[in-house]
């Protein structure tokens, strides 16, 4: 199953999961902000809402790897 292949990432692969996916997530929005300034608008993108998902995803697993198992 897909959820036990995350759960079975080590927390070095989740920081560089998230690392990797910040910085998606900045260059995205400073592309955005670059469109806006340009052009007085800016369009509704949905990779900026699906990078946060998986941002909060990886975040929630790195928060749960690090519970002790009892």
């Amino acid at each position: 199953m897909v959820s036990r292949q995350i759960a079975n990432l080590s927390q070095d692969d989740l920081s560089y999961l998230e690392k990797l996916l910040g910085r998606e997530f900045a260059s995205i929005n400073e592309r955005k902000q670059q469109f806006k300034t340009k052009n007085g608008w800016c369009p509704e993108e949905a990779n900026t809402k699906k990078l946060l998902r998986l941002m909060n995803a990886v975040s929630s697993q790195k928060r749960l790897t690090n519970i002790p198992k009892w």
